[in-house]
């Protein structure tokens, strides 16, 4: 039988390691598909023939170009039914109905129908999954391994099959029914996803809340440095201008006394507003599950094994409640550490105003 020689001589044409999916197990189940609506549609002997031949041959150009492989498998298919002596009539119907499989063809007999339909016959079958996750594969080879996420991919599923109608009676009476289940799997995980992803609002809220704490902190920050940097440089012309002429100036001591003291406090409260303080708590597992521990501040996880932080971080994943505790502890302790900040700031500022203007007092009484 043609058949099983065309089978026998198969296998060369899918020789890439890169068809995972367009290979020849798909090929022979397009077969068994093709096999399975002709017979529902009573379909006679010749004309069942014709269409398996053209399931059989109608992938064997994708390793060479997937974009143009049904023109490819119609010249390969060709060449080898001449080879057989088959009649030329036939030989265009098969390449005819190797074209019809197309994504965008629309058939208009019923041979392309058949074929057409159990091209995508896996749709509507129990091995749809697997057979998805090896087609998502195959995209990911073609196009340089980009990555395709699991959730578009999901996406795409959903689109696809919700679009699809089927174009033989046969097709439809063999594979709807499991078309129909395979979606609403499809749909009840869609479903799950949308319901364990995080609010866009949520992630929202703490993305410009952690921000704007670590805009404030870095603002604290400049400013108690050039604080720091007057009170030096005052520091520095004082003691080399007035310290010299204080014997012959004693009357200039306590201003100077003043003046010196409203510096070095200022600095003092400078310093304490950048100097690094890290807090942190002891680590146990019962008190990470009860969101007592954030594992997300440093403080907290430097001295943990790096088994224990990564289990850690995966119960974080995988428990939405967890991860806004510790995402909230993180908010709630940087603020906490910005009013101290802003606390030590605020007296260095006023320290320094107030203390520079009695100083400036002191001065000009000292003088008159």
């Amino acid at each position: 039988m043609i058949v099983k020689r065309i089978i026998n001589q198969l296998d060369k044409h899918f020789q890439d390691p890169k068809l995972v999916y367009h290979s020849l197990n798909h090929s022979i189940e397009v077969y068994d598909n093709v096999t399975i609506i002709a017979d529902i549609e009573a379909l006679g002997s010749d004309d069942k023939e014709l269409v398996q031949i053209a399931a059989l041959f109608h992938d064997t150009g994708f390793s060479t170009d997937p974009l143009s492989h049904e023109q490819l498998g119609s010249e390969i298919a060709e060449k080898f039914l001449i080879s057989e002596n088959y009649s030329k009539d036939k030989i265009e119907i098969v390449k005819d109905l190797i074209l019809a499989t197309k994504m965008d063809h629309i058939p208009s007999n019923k041979l392309q129908k058949i074929i057409k339909d159990a091209d995508v016959g896996h749709i509507g079958k129990p091995t749809f999954k697997n057979n998805s996750e090896l087609l998502k594969l195959e995209r990911e080879y073609f196009n340089d391994n980009a990555p395709i996420s699991d959730e578009d991919w999901l996406n795409t599923n959903i689109d696809f099959l919700q679009n699809h109608n089927w174009s033989s009676k046969g097709g439809k009476k063999a594979f709807n029914k499991t078309k129909k289940a395979n979606l609403s799997i499809l749909k009840e995980k869609q479903k799950r996803i949308e319901k364990e992803k995080p609010e866009k609002g949520v992630e929202t809220m703490y993305r410009v809340a952690l921000r704007n704490h670590n805009q404030l902190s870095k603002i604290a920050d400049n400013k108690a440095n050039i604080m720091l940097s007057i009170t030096s440089i005052m520091l520095s012309l004082i003691l080399s201008s007035l310290a010299t002429k204080l014997d012959s100036h004693p009357r200039l001591l306590i201003p100077t006394i003043m003046i010196v003291t409203t510096n070095l406090i200022t600095m003092i409260f400078s310093i304490l507003a950048t100097r690094p303080k890290v807090s942190s708590s002891e680590y146990t597992r019962e008190g990470f599950l009860k969101n007592k521990i954030n594992i997300l501040f440093f403080g907290n996880f430097y001295k943990m094994p790096l088994e224990e932080f990564e289990w850690g971080m995966r119960k974080l994943m995988a428990d939405k409640d967890l991860l806004y505790g510790s995402l909230s502890k993180d908010l709630y302790f940087l603020g906490a550490v910005l009013a101290k900040k802003y606390r030590f700031l605020q007296f260095a500022y006023s320290i320094f105003m107030f203390g520079l203007i009695i100083s400036v007092l002191a001065f000009i009484w000292a003088l008159i």
